[in-house]
C-alpha cells in the first residue's frame, strides 16, 4: 500500500489501535483510483484491512502474469467470503480458509494452513520456493514497541536464514516496507503463531 507514511497506526490503549491520516497536502495523498477503489472514502475504509491482499498482489506479480488492482482483488475476495462486513461496518478477515480456497482455485497456489506454530518452527518448515503470509502485530513497523499485541496484520515472509526473518510489510514506512528484516527473536514478539505457507503453481 503506497504512501503508508500518511496512514499511521498508533496505540490508544493496552489493546487498541487508532488509524488516522496526517495533515498532508491533498495533492500528495495516495491515488486511490489507481488502486481500483471507487472513492477516497472507500480507500480510507479498506486501506488498513487489505494487508493480506497486498501480499497476494506481490505474489501474483512475482509468480504469474496476473495483474489485478487491490480494488479488483478486494471485490473477488469479498465474493469468496474472505472478508465479512457487518452492518455496523466492522470487518472480519482476512479469513484464512476462504482465502486459501480462492487463491488455490483461481491462481493455482498451493496453500498450507499454519496454526499454533511459533516462528522458530515455521522457519524450519519454510522451503525454497515457498513464502509465508504471517499474522503479526501492526506495530512490527516499530520494532522497539514495548509489549506489542500479537496479530491483526499480515506480512509476507520470503526468507528466514541466519536467524533473520526477511519480509515485505504492506504497512511499513517508506524506508522499510519492501525489504524489512528482523532477528528471529524480535519477530517472535509480534508474531501470532499463525499464517499460510504458499507455493506458486508448478
Amino acid at each position: 500500500m503506497a504512501n503508508n507514511d500518511e496512514v499511521v497506526m498508533r496505540r490508544t490503549g493496552p489493546s487498541g489501535l487508532e488509524v488516522f491520516l496526517r495533515h498532508t497536502d491533498p495533492s500528495k495523498l495516495h491515488d486511490w483510483a489507481s488502486d481500483g477503489y471507487r472513492s477516497r472514502e472507500e480507500y480510507l475504509f479498506w486501506s488498513r484491512k487489505v494487508c493480506g491482499l497486498a501480499c497476494l498482489q506481490s505474489l501474483l506479480h512475482g509468480w504469474t502474469d496476473v495483474r489485478l488492482s487491490i480494488g479488483e482483488l478486494l471485490a473477488l475476495s469479498v465474493e469468496w467470503g474472505c472478508y465479512e462486513v457487518e452492518s455496523s461496518g466492522k470487518v472480519h478477515g482476512l479469513l484464512y480458509r476462504p482465502f486459501m480456497a480462492w487463491v488455490s482455485t483461481q491462481f493455482g497456489f498451493d496453500c498450507q494452513l499454519v496454526e499454533h506454530t511459533p516462528i522458530q518452527v515455521s522457519a524450519r518448515e519454510l522451503q525454497p520456493g515457498q513464502v509465508m503470509i504471517a499474522s503479526v502485530s501492526p506495530e512490527i513497523r516499530d520494532p522497539d514497541t514495548h509489549e506489542p499485541r500479537r496479530g491483526g496484520h499480515l506480512v509476507l515472509i520470503y526468507a528466514i536464514n541466519d536467524g533473520v526473518v526477511r519480509f515485505h510489510n504492506p504497512s511499513g514506512y517508506s524506508h522499510n516496507s519492501d525489504s524489512a528484516a528482523l532477528p528471529l527473536q524480535v519477530f517472535e514478539r509480534f508474531h501470532a503463531n499463525r499464517g499460510i505457507l504458499l507455493r506458486g503453481a508448478s
